[in-house]
C-alpha cells in the first residue's frame, strides 16, 4: 500500500541582510598561523555575499564575494580561501548580526559562525537537525528553524555569547523562514497550515495561527502589517511512480493589526508565491511565481497579473540600498550565475558564481 508524503528539496532559498566594501590586507608577518590574506569588509553597502548550496551529499557549498564598487567577483570560495577547509553540505541560508555571520548548512546539520569582516571562522554549532533559517532576537540570541527527522519541527535557541544551543522549542512540521516582530517570533510551518508564535523574551509558544497550507516566509511592511506567503502542499504516493495524491493552491496573506488572523487572503490558482521580499522602503512586496518575479504594493487588495521579470530563478533578493534585484540561475549540472536588474525589471549585468546559487547577503 502506498504512503502519502510531501517531497521537499533539502535546499531552498535563502535570507539576506547587511552591506560593505572590500580590500585585501596582508598577513601579520609576526603571526605564523596566518597563511592567507584576510578580507577587511566594512559596512558601507558595497559587498554582496552569494550563497552557493553546492552539490547535495558533498561538502562543496561555498560563498562568492561580489563587489558592487568594482562590479567584480573577488572570490568564488571565500570560506575555504580564508579557513583552508570546506564549509559543508548544502548552504541553506545566512543571517548577519552585527559583524557575525551565521551560515546555516542544512545537510551537514550545523551552523558556521564567521567574522563577516575577515571571513575567519569563529565557531561551529553542531548537533542541529536539518537546520533551515535563522533570525535574531537581540544581540545575544538567534533562533534557528529545524525540520528534524520527525513529523514535527523545532526551533533551536542559540546563545551567541557561547555559540551553544540553550534550548529547543517544538513547533509544527517543516518550519521555514521566520520573522521577529513586536517581540515575537513567527514560525511558518510549511507542512501544515499554521504559524507558531513564540515569545522572544520567554521562548515560550504563545499561540498558533491558522493560515492556508504551506506557509514558508513572512515579512513586515512599513505600516507594521505582517504578510505570509503560502505555497500550498502537494503530496505524493510511494514508489515507483510517485503519483500526485493531492495538491492545494497557495496564497498571500496579510494579517490583521493584532497579527492574530487573516485580514486579507489573496489566493493563487495553483502552487503559490516563493521568496517573499520587501523593497527598501517596505512599501512593495516581491515574490517568485510561475516563471516570473512579481511586484505588488502593500496597499493593494488584488494580486498583480503581469511579472516585472519573465524568468525562472532559483532564488532572488532585493538590495536594501537601491532596490536592485538579484536573480540566481542554477543549472544543477554546472556552476551558476546571478543577474542584476533595475527595480523596473530591466537587466543590468550578470556574473558567474558557484554551484546552485540560492540567495544573497548584503553587507
Amino acid at each position: 500500500m502506498s504512503t502519502s508524503f510531501r517531497i521537499f528539496p533539502l535546499f531552498t532559498r535563502a535570507v539576506a541582510v547587511g552591506a560593505g566594501a572590500l580590500a585585501l590586507l596582508s598577513c601579520n608577518p609576526d603571526d605564523d598561523s596566518q597563511s592567507t590574506p584576510l578580507y577587511n569588509l566594512s559596512k558601507d553597502g558595497s559587498n554582496v555575499l552569494v550563497l552557493n548550496e553546492g552539490q547535495f551529499g558533498t561538502p562543496n557549498g561555498e560563498i562568492s564575494l561580489f563587489s558592487k564598487t568594482t562590479k567584480k567577483i573577488l572570490n568564488n570560495n571565500a570560506f575555504r580561501t580564508i579557513n583552508q577547509r570546506d564549509i559543508g553540505d548544502v548552504i541553506q541560508s545566512m543571517l548577519v548580526v552585527g559583524d557575525r555571520g551565521y551560515i546555516v548548512v542544512n545537510n551537514s546539520k550545523k551552523v558556521e559562525v564567521i567574522d563577516v569582516r575577515t571571513f575567519g571562522e569563529v565557531a561551529t554549532v553542531d548537533g542541529l537537525d536539518q537546520p533551515r533559517y535563522a533570525v535574531a532576537a537581540g544581540p545575544d540570541k538567534v533562533y534557528i528553524s529545524e525540520w528534524t527527522s520527525g513529523t514535527t519541527g523545532r526551533v533551536a535557541v542559540l546563545d551567541t555569547r557561547t555559540n551553544k544551543v540553550s534550548k529547543t522549542v517544538p513547533v509544527g512540521g517543516r518550519p521555514e523562514q521566520m520573522l521577529l516582530a513586536g517581540g515575537k517570533v513567527y514560525v511558518p510551518n510549511s507542512d501544515q497550515n499554521t504559524v507558531t508564535v513564540i515569545n522572544a523574551s520567554t521562548d515560550a509558544v504563545e499561540s498558533t495561527l491558522t493560515v492556508t497550507e504551506g506557509p514558508s516566509a513572512l515579512v513586515q511592511d512599513a505600516s507594521g502589517a505582517i504578510w505570509v506567503s503560502c505555497s500550498g502542499i502537494t503530496r505524493y504516493g510511494g514508489p515507483p511512480s510517485y503519483a500526485v495524491i493531492s495538491s492545494t493552491p497557495g496564497s498571500l496573506i496579510k494579517l490583521n493589526a493584532a497579527a492574530s488572523a487573516a485580514a486579507l487572503t489573496l489566493p493563487f490558482t495553483r502552487s503559490g508565491p516563493a521568496n517573499l521580499q520587501l523593497n527598501a522602503a517596505g512599501t512593495e512586496l516581491y515574490y517568485r511565481y510561475s516563471g516570473g518575479v512579481y511586484r505588488m504594493s502593500t496597499t493593494a487588495s488584488t494580486l498583480p497579473t503581469t511579472p516585472i521579470i519573465r524568468r525562472s530563478f532559483y532564488g532572488f533578493n532585493v538590495d536594501p540600498q537601491d532596490n536592485t534585484i538579484y536573480g540566481a540561475i542554477a543549472p544543477y549540472t554546472t556552476t551558476g550565475k546571478f543577474i542584476r536588474y533595475q527595480a523596473s525589471g530591466t537587466a543590468i549585468d550578470s556574473f558567474n558564481v558557484g554551484l546552485l546559487p540560492n540567495g544573497f547577503v548584503f553587507y
